[in-house]
């Protein structure tokens, strides 16, 4: 229990107390849930007026994730409300209490920056080489399509495609790593971004592409694993 800590307000005790209830197992908390969990952290900030260390102040609590504060946790996208009285912490909110955590116990919190590890993830999963490929697991006959889903030019020496082709498995390892880490099923794109969620299975599936385009394309990624190929089934370039 954390009492008379002031270097952390008041909506950043409720995120820690929120990702306390779901450290235990909860994946959802009700407000009075809540309320307990803030109490338990800060009880001269969270208790009820005159009796602060026998009850807690509901009220207190509500008014941080009800107003219209820049601070509120669900304008902040930390907390999300999923039916009358019932929350749930985004993957925004844990990574954002991970870091409080980090800074409560005095320790560097050495992440990489959100938005970087996002935007070097994103244009490959939404690219249409990787979707075709989902639909059908023969996707790409042709080369060119490899090199534009890479980012290299059509008659790029082996050498050039081949460290693209690592650049980007490193860029999917180091995603999912990250999520591992945090305990988080997506990728959140952080505050204030419109793009979506990146789920842990898509870095999954690029990393399976990678390989695939290794094998299939041994000639234009050297250090390939040149897979046998039938008969009759040379690459299209």
């Amino acid at each position: 229990m954390i009492t008379g800590e002031r270097r952390l307000t008041a909506v950043q005790i409720i995120l820690l107390a929120a990702d306390d209830l779901m450290s235990a197992g909860q994946s959802e908390f009700t407000e009075w849930d809540l309320t307990v969990a803030s109490w338990t952290r800060d009880r001269q900030r969270f208790g009820l007026r005159g009796y602060a260390n026998a009850y807690p102040d509901h009220k207190r609590v509500m008014m941080e994730i009800m107003g219209k504060k820049m601070s509120n946790p669900i304008l902040q996208r930390w907390m999300e409300k999923i039916r009358p009285n019932v929350y749930k912490l985004t993957a925004l909110g844990r990574l954002e209490a991970s870091r409080l955590k980090h800074a409560e116990s005095g320790q560097a919190h050495k992440s990489p920056s959100l938005k970087d590890m996002y935007d070097r993830v994103a244009t490959f999963v939404s690219h249409p080489a990787f979707q075709r490929w989902r639909e059908e697991p023969s996707e790409p006959e042709k080369w060119v399509d490899a090199a534009a889903f890479l980012g290299v030019k059509r008659e790029a020496p082996p050498t050039e495609a081949s460290e693209r082709l690592q650049a980007v498995s490193t860029a999917m390892r180091s995603a999912i790593d990250f999520c591992t880490a945090n305990g988080l099923d997506v990728l959140p794109q952080g505050t204030g971004r419109g793009a979506p969620s990146i789920h842990v299975r898509d870095l999954t599936d690029i990393s399976a592409f990678l390989q695939a385009l290794k094998y299939r394309f041994p000639e234009h990624l050297e250090g390939g694993s040149g897979g046998k190929r039938k008969p009759g089934k040379t690459p299209k370039s």
